[in-house]
């Protein structure tokens, strides 16, 4: 089911699945911001990734001795239904918690709230994971937005290689490497992650192109507190704040022509190539204490 929350500048439609955002719309041009979610292209729009992000080499783990089987990528939070446990005009919040859809993958008890609240920015998104078990558990959160390139309500003649990826500090950026089919390399030696300078012409800029990212850049030690979509004709901004997270994946679609930007805050990060699957040594992962929480905001913002 979708709901709809509106101010008088924003409007967006979150749905139940996933609690996953539908439509991200400025009023006053009717601007989509967030990517229509064509199937022919990408069926998601922006899923939230739980209880790992990115890939999982061959579709398990191993959790307290048991083998937990998986799809590839994201865990399966964007798969489940969440209950909407309140709704104001501007305002919604949604919880997924333990079932036996997740235990047998998963075996832990949990809480995993996600709240939208539209602002005169844009809208703020918060993720919040209690462990309402009894024992200590580990997990990766993050999201996954893709922001429209270009917006219907650019000029005719705006193309994808119009905008640019920016990171607020302007700073030089560095690259997690990664093999080709998207899991983190190891060096010689078998140690991850392996990093390097992204070597970007100019500092903390990323030009768009039909080339696009392949799999993703994965990008870690930045301290900008945000990364944006920007428009170099117009100047106009799209961005989703990354402070407090210790990765970012750019990524574009691969099928057809170049239509969106997915600018992917991290906490974690995929699989390595010698992975040993065992959960409990996977690199990236959050510690939750029983009864304890841990929350991360990847607020958007249009300018």
């Amino acid at each position: 089911m979708n709901y709809t929350i509106e101010n008088d500048f924003f409007k967006a439609e979150i749905s139940t699945m996933g609690a996953e955002i539908q439509k991200f719309i400025r009023k006053k041009d009717n601007a989509q911001i967030i990517w229509n979610g064509d199937s022919s292209v990408w069926k998601n729009h922006a899923p939230i990734l739980f209880p790992f992000v990115a890939r999982c080499l061959g579709g398990y783990f191993m959790i307290d001795g048991k083998k937990c089987e998986y799809s590839r990528n994201h865990g399966f939070m964007r798969d489940l239904e969440s209950k909407m446990i309140l709704k104001e005009k501007d305002k919604i919040i949604f919880e997924l918690t333990e079932s036996e859809q997740t235990l047998f993958r998963f075996p832990y008890k949990f809480s995993l709230q996600t709240e939208y609240v539209l602002t005169n920015e844009g809208l703020n998104w918060k993720i919040t994971v209690k462990n309402t078990d009894s024992k200590a558990f580990k997990f990766s959160t993050g999201t996954h937005a893709a922001f429209a390139c270009p917006l219907n309500s650019d000029s005719p003649d705006t193309k994808f290689t119009d905008y640019e990826i920016i990171f607020e500090k302007s700073e030089p950026l560095t690259s997690v490497l990664c093999t080709p089919d998207g899991y983190i390399a190891c060096d010689k030696d078998g140690k991850i992650p392996v990093t390097k300078p992204y070597g970007e012409e100019k500092s903390g800029t990323i030009p768009l192109t039909e080339a696009g990212f392949g799999n993703g850049h994965l990008f870690t030690r930045f301290s900008s507190e945000w990364v944006g979509l920007r428009n170099k004709k117009t100047g106009s901004l799209v961005k989703i704040q990354t402070k407090g997270f210790p990765y970012c994946m750019i990524w574009q679609n691969t099928s057809g022509p170049a239509q969106f930007v997915c600018i992917e805050p991290w906490h974690g990060i995929p699989d390595a190539e010698n992975t040993s699957h065992i959960w409990e040594e996977k690199a990236g992962l959050i510690e939750l204490q029983p009864q304890t929480s841990f929350s991360c905001n990847q607020n958007i913002t249009v300018e």
